[in-house]
């Protein structure tokens, strides 16, 4: 703080120049500017004049002692010394500060002297930061320390010898800070006297004591050690003078963590446990008790974690976070982490992070912290914490400069992730609330630092917890109308509205969150419901009986059904969140209201959290809870994808996640919805039917629902546990059906994990593993029809790609790195008609003229084991590696497809192999190869000639092989009779003799595509039913029953029809027609027209399940029959 700022020039031959103050103070430091200088931005027109440019100058300094605080109220005063001492300063140019080592009395600056002209400085008094916090948010000076000229320089006088000291008197004498620098003999004399002063018959021992420990737990660490050395604490404290106000004041002093220690001991912690169980004991007495308890442990905890990079860092933020709720407690710790040198080194010599804070590390989402982004984390609390302490005191003296910069400083810092929290979370001290509701109240004509606090508490009210604090409730129902300068009126009246809620308390809160109004959400209706639930939370975490009282209020209040209301509202929420990721027309949502509909969703799922088990839910309501958690989940995890590189959207995309996840978790591992059914079957079957409506973009629902069904199955453990087999038993058989369909639209690697999981759970009681690769075996065997001929060219490609995702996820699950790859080995095995259904798929892709990577390695697999045995798979299998050799795009190895493709030959008996197919595939295979024939080694070159030197002796004369041109013949021929022909004898007789080229246009193959384009009406096209060709219907046969030839009208009209002459007669032509024009006829009305027509109306067969929300049409189309209809069907 600067004192004076003076101009000084030496007068006359003594060279002496004066230097006046009207009281006595303390100097800090004297900085002295050179010529030209400006020492002051806020005063450009201030310029200095020093000269010369360097000099000696002798400053003379007065001592005057500070007034003990034994004569604060007004007694005599001991009169100041005149004595002068001097000091030098030696003025070397430029802008130079000399710091005044001060002592315990004031000193000062009376007259300067040297050679010098003109000399301009500034005389600073700053006080430390250690007093600043002390008397900011510790002690409390009253309003007349604040006016008094020693001020903040008035220390408590422990130097009298005579002073006679009861409790009650040595707490008072405790109200004004000690001095650092007093002797140590005074510390243990004034201790003593205290230790004297007890008496084991006065019942306000422990209460006094209390608040001796609480008013010295800021002061220097040596007056704490001294009373701790000192007082007996076994005399004071027992069970029945412990109250509540002497807890509170032992709860604030244990932020001192040598309090902390000396109260962590077991005789102590017997009385609370005692306090406790009394049976008069009021809710808020235990609970300062149990805080009280856990400030000990937490003391340990914080304290390892600074030095211990395996520490519990989540367990140490949480004590911060609750340290920083009250002012003494904060002000106590924050003096000790400034004083403590142990604890001082530790936050300065903690290791730099690399990035940015990225939130709260006392957030509970938080599981994996590391040893540097804890100290990070302290360090930032600390400064925040200072800055407060300074700006508090700015605003105390007042100094406008400063206040304002450090109000714009915390303004800056509630922008920066990780920063945000700690300075909103530090703001709702009651002090700050009331500095900032002074700052907005009278703000004309406008000033920045009430611009400023304008902007702090717009950004505050983001965090609805604020409007838990009254005092910060009286400040925002403290403005007038149209009285502020930055916050609109309309967002005033939406401030207004929220803390009227809050004002009313439970009541008000039950009655915002059932009130019903039109969507869609914006921030004024939003932030009140934030508001409402933040209050119910609050009630039921911090009461033992909370839920009950809420729901109690709600009765009172006539507000039934809060759980189902509760629904609604996240249901309505999760609609609203839905548009604004539409892909039809998305709606105008700002990323501040995308972030508070996303946190508003996280309240009201984890409010049904805490109410479900007080709510008799049906089958609507967890259905209705499945969509709005589908609806929230899918929203909030397109917010995490688009917002990335918007911290605080993310975050609360990442919330919102989280808090869906644990809700359905919750619901699903509740009692049963009826007897047969459990709950988790029935959320599991509601989301994997959700997964067949095509909304917005199904591949993302789809993954989006596989990671919400993965969080509801039980953990698979080692040990089979008794509640997994339950689970299995109850669950698994009713959603089977549901999870086949589910498991068919998912991608391999999705598919083949939710299997594994499934697998393991079901650890061989139902066979599900079994089952499974029975199903996949049959579906890709049905799907084998439709590779090749009578479809669409899309619809082709599409089963090629779900025969080969088949065939990928069996050879995923039976592959070595697989951990069931034996029992489903021994499940493919098992497969009834197995051997015949491998060999359909793999003759189908052949046909087709398709491979794939996972084909080759499926026939590897049926090479290699005896899964199957057969000689028509082992020749559907040699072909596949022949087959192999000739598509480029594998790289596969070509002598090993022929050597296994010849092994597989030879076993086969001769009327059993397909010579034809054979020359067929080995001229293909040969002509694909030619160009790259070159690269083959000579052992590769014999395998080939062996494996066609074997085809040679299989053929009963001279035969074409097709596919082989005559150059490429007689360039392979070249080559072998060059590389091998000396090693085969007769190979020209054996291969050249017996096989001639035969050229033909066939296509090469193909590898099966990962990705299909196509264009919007291709994809009508696909999606189309087959519509059958209208006919007219066959004549039904005379002898069938007489009610049978009535079509849709009721036998008794058919009987009382007065144009009816006979049961049988028979219709020619156009004989009914003329029958139905006469008067007779027209006078019954109820037969429909006549369906003899060549035209018919289209119908769709419904399969209605009382089980399903979701009713599909089954229709006969390719599509529906390998699978791949949903996501891409419609459903209503």
């Amino acid at each position: 703080m600067l004192l004076q700022w003076c101009n000084l020039t030496p007068y006359g031959s003594s060279k002496l120049a004066a230097i006046r103050f009207a009281s006595p103070c303390r100097v800090h430091s004297v900085k002295i500017f050179p010529t030209d200088a400006r020492p002051f931005v806020a005063a450009p027109d201030v310029v200095a004049r020093t000269e010369p440019k360097a000099f000696f100058m002798d400053v003379y300094f007065n001592a005057h002692p500070m007034q003990p605080v034994s004569q604060a109220d007004g007694k005599s005063k001991s009169k100041a010394p005149n004595a002068l001492i001097p000091t030098v300063i030696p003025y070397a140019g430029g802008q130079a500060e000399f710091v005044v080592n001060m002592g315990a009395d004031a000193r000062i600056p009376r007259c300067v002297r040297g050679d010098f002209e003109t000399v301009s400085m500034a005389i600073y008094d700053p006080p430390s930061l250690n007093v600043v916090i002390r008397l900011m948010f510790c002690l409390k000076p009253p309003n007349e320390d604040w006016d008094l000229p020693e001020f903040p320089h008035l220390y408590s006088d422990l130097h009298e010898e005579d002073m006679d000291i009861d409790l009650d008197s040595a707490y008072r004498c405790l109200s004004r800070p000690v001095a650092d620098d007093i002797p140590p003999e005074s510390l243990q004399r004034f201790a003593e006297k205290i230790a004297d002063a007890i008496s084991t018959t006065d019942n306000t021992r422990s209460y006094f004591i209390a608040g001796i420990l609480c008013r010295s737990a800021s002061q220097h660490p040596d007056f704490v050690h001294v009373l701790m050395q000192t007082i007996d604490l076994e005399r004071v404290f027992d069970a029945s003078t412990l109250d509540e106000d002497t807890v509170l004041a032992l709860l604030d002093a244990s932020a001192n963590p040598d309090i902390a220690r000396l109260f962590d001991t077991d005789w102590f912690k017997n009385i609370l446990h005692s306090t406790q169980t009394l049976p008069g004991a009021e809710p808020e007495f235990r609970k300062s008790v149990r805080r009280l308890m856990s400030r000990f442990e937490d003391w340990r905890i914080f304290g390892e974690a600074l030095s211990n990079p395996d520490g519990d860092f989540i367990s140490a933020s949480m004590f911060m976070r609750d340290v920083g709720s009250e002012e003494k407690s904060f002000g106590i710790w924050l003096s000790c982490m400034i004083a403590h040198d142990d604890l001082l080194s530790s936050t300065q010599n903690a290791p730099t992070l690399d990035q940015n804070l990225s939130g709260p590390l006392w957030d509970s989402a938080l599981t994996d912290i590391s040893y540097a982004e804890f100290l990070s984390f302290v360090k930032a609390y600390v400064g925040v914490a200072c800055v407060l302490a300074v700006y508090a005191w700015s605003d105390s003296l007042p100094n406008d400069h400063c206040r304002e910069r450090t109000l714009g400083v915390l303004r800056l810092w509630q922008g920066v992730p990780g920063y945000r929290e700690i300075v909103n979370h530090l703001l709702l001290l009651r002090q700050m609330t009331f500095r900032l509701e002074c700052m907005t109240m009278d703000n004309d004509p406008p000033a920045m630092p009430g611009i400023h606090a304008e902007n702090i508490i717009l950004n505050l009210v983001n965090e609805p917890r604020c409007y838990l604090s009254p005092h910060f409730v009286k400040c925002i129902r403290s403005w007038q109308p149209f009285s502020l300068t930055y916050i609109s009126e309309e967002e005033r009246i939406s401030l207004e509205r929220a803390a009227t809620v809050a004002d009313d308390g439970l009541p008000g809160a039950i009655e915002e969150l059932a009130r019903t109004e039109p969507a869609p959400f914006n921030m004024d209706r939003v932030r009140a419901l934030r508001v409402a639930v933040t209050i119910i939370l609050h009630c039921i975490e911090e009461d033992d009986d909370g839920d009950w009282n809420v729901l109690q209020t709600g009765w009172k209040e006539d507000v039934y059904g809060l759980f189902f209301r509760t629904v609604d509202a996240a249901f309505e929420v999760g609609q609203d969140l839905r548009q604004h990721f539409s892909v039809a027309v998305p709606s105008l949502m700002s990323t501040g209201l995308l972030e508070q509909l996303l946190l508003l969703s996280q309240q009201l799922l984890l409010l049904l959290a805490h109410l479900e088990p007080f709510a008799v839910t049906t089958i609507r309501t967890t259905r209705s809870l499945v969509d709005a958690v589908l609806h929230i989940f899918m929203s909030a995890d397109m917010t995490v994808q688009t917002f990335s590189t918007l911290p605080y959207v993310y975050a609360a995309g990442m919330h919102a996640k989280r808090a869906c996840l644990h809700v359905l978790r919750i619901f699903s591992e509740s009692s049963a919805t009826d007897s047969s059914k459990t709950r988790s079957a029935f959320i599991l079957r509601t989301l994997f039917q959700k997964s067949r409506i095509a909304d917005n973009d199904p591949c993302q629902r789809v993954r989006q629902i596989f990671e919400l069904a993965t969080n509801l199955l039980p953990t698979p453990s080692a040990d089979y546990s008794e509640s997994s087999s339950k689970w299995v038993h109850s669950t698994l058989p009713v959603i089977l059906d549901d999870i086949e369909h589910f498991l068919y639209i998912l991608d391999v690697d999705r598919r083949c994990e939710l299997v594994c999981k499934l697998i393991t759970l079901d650890n061989g009681v139902l066979g599900f593993a079994e089952w499974f690769i029975s199903q996949t075996v049959k579906h890709m065997s049905d799907l084998a029809k439709f590779v090749m001929e009578g479809q669409t060219e899309h619809v082709r490609v599409m089963t090629q790609q779900t025969v080969d995702w088949h065939i990928q996820t069996i050879m995923s699950l039976t592959g070595p790195s697989s951990t069931h790859s034996s029992l489903c080995l021994s499940a493919l095995s098992s497969v009834p008609d197995g051997g015949l259904a491998m060999e359909n798929v793999v003759m189908a892709l052949l046909n087709a003229r398709v491979y794939s990577d996972s084909l080759l390695q499926l026939a590897r697999l049926l090479a290699s084991s005896s899964i199957f045995v057969g000689p028509s798979l082992n020749l559907a299998v040699a072909f596949a590696f022949i087959r192999g050799a000739s598509v480029p795009e594998l790289h596969a190895d070509v002598a090993e497809m022929f050597e296994r493709a010849r092994k597989l030959l030879s076993i086969i008996d001769g009327p059993e192999l397909a010579l034809d197919r054979l020359l067929w595939e080995f001229g293909h295979c040969l002509s694909a190869i030619t160009d790259s024939i070159e690269n083959l080694e000579p052992s590769d070159l014999r395998t080939i000639v062996s494996a066609l030197i074997w085809l040679c002796d299989k053929l009963p004369g001279p035969s074409d092989i097709p596919g082989l041109s005559w150059d490429k013949w007689d360039k392979l021929c070249s080559i072998f009779e060059d590389q091998v022909a000396l090693e085969v004898d007769n190979f020209s007789k054996t291969v050249k003799g017996k096989l001639t080229p035969l050229p033909d246009s066939s296509s090469p193959t193909t590898i099966i595509p990962d990705a299909i384009s196509m264009s919007i009406h291709d994809v009508e096209l696909l999606l189309q039913p087959t519509i059958p060709v209208p006919s007219t219907p066959k004549r039904k046969s005379l002898a069938q029953d007489v009610l049978g030839l009535v079509a849709l009208s009721p036998p008794t009209a058919l009987l009382r029809s007065p144009a009816i002459s006979g049961l049988t007669k028979t219709y020619t032509k156009n004989d009914f027609r003329e029958l139905r024009q006469t008067p007779s006829a027209r006078q019954n009305t109820s037969r429909l027209p006549s369906m003899h027509v060549d035209v018919g109306p289209c119908y769709f067969e419904f399969e209605f399940n009382t089980s399903s929300p979701i009713i599909e049409p089954v229709v006969g189309h390719p599509i529906e029959a390998f699978g791949l209809g949903p996501p891409f069907s419609l459903a209503p």
